[in-house]
């Protein structure tokens, strides 16, 4: 019986050379010398799904892809000369209109019936198709990688960097030639953080996930805050490389402080304002009961001296409570259309002699400027506030430039002053004092900061101020120094479309006494409640006095008819001034109304808190003051 070994061999030489060339799983195919197809072999047919006798006696070139058609000639002709062809690949047409990569080698092959090559090629779709993939997924996380906002480094398991991007140049400045290779520890971390560096390296290199906020170094020895994370990558289960991405933290540490800042502040004016409206109000009878008992003394006597003594005691204490207020910002304002040139001359004309004549004073105001909307006496708290401080930072003299120019800004220079996009009038005051450092700079708008404190000649309420009112005006305020080289304080106040108007010195004669009226004092402070019933019946007046708003309803509804003013606190607990004078005004309309106030909260005193008739008399005010504008609110 024959083996089954033998057998096989048998059977393979009883097999034609044909035969067994369509047993190979490679396609073969002969050429003549006019480029068409002698012989295919049934791989051939296969692969690019057609058959033997379709293929055979057709032009090689009709089974080639266009792309792929030049080098198909080209390679035909190369064995035309007798040369072969090695790892030729072509793009070939395929089953149902696709396309099959076929690689392989043309060798010549002249002989008997023209035939004048022979193909060997193999099917490569598949690994060309995965080739393209994985370059298309390297160039795509190429591009993730250089375009990350976050600077990014791949280490080895060693803590060698193997590549950096270009975000990673940008903050820490080496190049990539600069940092590859390098261990990471001795490129970016500082001497005093190596302990933290080394064990962050073994903890990444046994695959652990580490996320802190840290200090790197920079390639010129500048430290810089980061985030920084670090993650294995693992292939097929083995850690091969350590992702690092470090986020530059400097900007979002910049904006917390200024955040901090900004809530210290307002805690600050929190405070500041409940102590100043406290303090208005016994300013409000220290003042006006000392100038009740000056106007009792004779003149000259030492006791009157005394009085006038408290009496302009009193007058500072009003300004620093106002200066509080106005950096608050619980300060009632009278808002008007100004002009802000007329505000500058009034000022410097007022401040000639305080300023020194040592200093020189140089005006540039522009023509033509628009119209602000706001308070006379803020803006020339601001402008005071700024010159003074520019002269007290020129001791040995020097030059005081303020001026005025239109500016409009864009939507992105209005973003970066943190105010609306528009017309602004910009206001100037720049001195060639000693100017201040970083450090100062940072504080100069914290309330009770003075670089004066050594002298003991500052509040360190001045800048403070002029900060309250700049924002209160949607406004902004910019500040450039250097040590040695002055100060230049640029303030931004938006322009409005009224018809402006300068600030007016109203020459005021004796108010008229009053004639029996009938006024409603709502006032919740007792030593007030009295100063006023006092003043006010000295000066004519009969008072009905309500020590909470409930009560002074109830007498109005009662006396209605005979109530000629109601003089009312804005704040009061259980129901505010504005409230009050609603309620009343719904029983008799046209009743006249005077408030006060030691501060108004905006809730309180707004365009639709105050009604738009009513008046108002700020604490502490003096006897002269509440008489005339009762008298005036009477006879508006």
């Amino acid at each position: 019986m024959t083996s089954t070994p033998d057998r096989m061999l048998e059977q393979a030489a009883a097999l034609d050379s044909a035969e067994l060339l369509d047993l190979c799983n490679e396609l073969m195919a002969s050429i003549d010398g006019e480029g068409r197809l002698r012989f295919v072999n049934h791989a051939w047919a296969r692969v690019l799904g057609t058959s033997k006798s379709a293929s055979e006696g057709q032009p090689f070139l009709d089974f080639v892809h266009d792309e792929s058609r030049a080098r198909a000639m080209a390679a035909l002709e190369t064995v035309r000369q007798g040369q072969p062809v090695r790892r030729l690949e072509l793009s070939m047409h395929g089953p149902f209109g696709t396309r099959v990569v076929l690689e392989g080698d043309l060798r010549p092959r002249p002989g008997p019936h023209g035939v004048l090559a022979l193909a060997f090629l193999r099917d490569v779709t598949l690994q060309r198709a995965a080739e393209a993939d994985r370059t298309w997924k390297t160039a795509f996380l190429d591009q993730v990688v250089e375009g990350a906002p976050e600077a990014i480094m791949f280490l080895g398991t060693d803590g060698r960097v193997q590549r950096i991007n270009s975000e990673f140049t940008r903050l820490f400045g080496y190049l990539p030639e600069e940092a590859v290779g390098r261990h990471i520890d001795a490129l970016v971390v500082p001497a005093e953080l190596r302990m933290q560096g080394a064990d962050l390296c073994v903890r990444a290199g046994k695959s652990e996930v580490i996320n802190i906020d840290t200090v790197r170094r920079r390639k010129d020895g500048s430290l810089v805050e980061v985030s920084l994370l670090a993650t294995p990558i693992r292939v097929r289960g083995e850690q091969v490389s350590i992702l690092g991405i470090y986020r530059d933290m400097s900007e979002r540490r910049r904006l917390q402080k200024q955040l901090a800042s900004a809530q210290r502040l307002e805690a600050v004016g929190r405070l500041a304002g409940g102590i100043a409206h406290d303090f208005n109000n016994l300013l409000t009878v220290i003042n006006a009961t000392t100038e009740l008992l000056a106007s009792e003394l004779p003149e000259g006597s030492s006791t009157r001296r005394s009085a006038d003594e408290i009496g302009r005691a009193g007058a500072r204490a009003a300004a620093l409570t106002a200066q509080l207020l106005a950096f608050s910002r619980r300060q009632v304002v009278q808002p008007v259309a100004l002009d802000l040139n007329a505000v500058v001359r009034d000022v410097i004309r007022m401040l000639e002699r305080v300023i020194g004549e040592d200093i020189r004073v140089e005006l540039a105001l522009a023509d033509g400027l628009g119209p602000l909307l706001g308070d006379p006496s803020e803006l020339e708290q601001v402008l005071m506030n700024l010159t003074l401080n520019a002269r007290d930072a020129m001791r040995q003299g020097g030059t005081l430039s303020i001026s005025t120019r239109p500016e409009r800004l864009t939507a992105e220079r209005a973003a970066s002053l943190h105010v609306a996009e528009g017309d602004y009038l910009q206001l100037c005051v720049e001195d060639t004092g000693c100017g201040m450092d970083a450090a100062t700079l940072d504080r100069i708008f914290e309330p009770f900061f003075s670089t004066k404190s050594a002298e003991g000649a500052g509040t360190g309420l001045g800048l403070a101020t002029v900060y309250g009112i700049v924002q209160r005006s949607r406004g902004s305020i910019q500040v450039e120094s250097e040590p040695g080289k002055g100060s230049r304080f640029r303030v931004y106040l938006p322009v409005v479309a009224v018809e402006a108007r300068a600030p007016e010195v109203e020459v005021r004669p004796a108010p008229r006494r009053g004639a029996e009226e009938r006024v409603l004092v709502v006032e919740d402070d007792a030593s007030i409640r009295r100063l006023v019933e006092r003043a006010l019946g000295n000066a004519g007046y009969r008072v009905i006095a309500a020590t909470t708003p409930q009560e002074a309803l109830e007498l109005f509804e009662r006396a209605a008819d005979e109530i000629s003013l109601v003089f009312t606190d804005v704040v009061m607990p259980g129901m505010t001034g504005p409230e009050l004078v609603r309620r009343i005004r719904a029983i008799a309309p046209r009743t006249r109304v005077l408030f006060t106030s030691g501060y108004a909260d905006d809730r309180h005193v707004d365009a639709s808190g105050l009604p738009k008739d009513a008046r108002f008399l700020a604490k502490p005010y003096s006897f002269a003051a509440l008489t005339r504008t009762v008298r005036e609110t009477l006879d508006a």
